[in-house]
């Protein structure tokens, strides 16, 4: 097979398949979960987001990772509530293709957790609010809260 390349080329070969056959490895097996790479959570601004989810909002599933209390006092329109902590039981109703998952909390660290979880379980299709819901609001955004009765 190599009798028609010189030397430096059958170095340059053996080297190109050493660097594909090393990140195969990488990312094909469990090592991606290492803390070689560090991943990547694709941020979505508020304001795109809300613009596309008017006009599509069959084609997103919008959840809001805070406790419910928080969620009950003032959370995006058109989100629902999924605290992070029932992610591992609520995961299975979750799509993973055909619509987009988006992630809000506060600022931007618990919907990263959340992320990094449904990533883990194979989720390919999510996005995070770019700054939370502070950054909703901060952008003008629509808000509502649950009104609960008076005991």
């Amino acid at each position: 097979m190599f009798t028609y390349f010189n030397s430096k080329t059958k170095y340059g070969i053996v080297a190109l398949v050493s660097l594909i056959l090393t990140v195969a490895v990488i990312y094909l097996t469990p090592l991606r979960y290492t803390d070689l790479l560090e991943p990547k959570v694709v941020d979505i601004d508020p304001k795109v987001f809300n613009e596309d989810y008017l006009k599509n909002p069959d084609n997103y599933v919008f959840i809001d990772v805070r406790p419910v209390e928080a969620y009950n006092n003032n959370h995006a329109k058109g989100s629902v509530s999924m605290p992070l902590h029932t992610l591992y039981d609520t995961r299975h109703t979750l799509p993973k293709k055909d619509k987009e998952i988006i992630i809000i909390c506060s600022g931007g660290r618990a919907s990263g957790v959340g992320y990094s979880y449904l990533e883990h379980y194979g989720f390919t299709n999510i996005k995070r609010i770019a700054g939370g819901i502070e950054g909703w609001m901060a952008a003008g955004l629509p808000t509502e809260k649950i009104k609960l009765p008076k005991i």
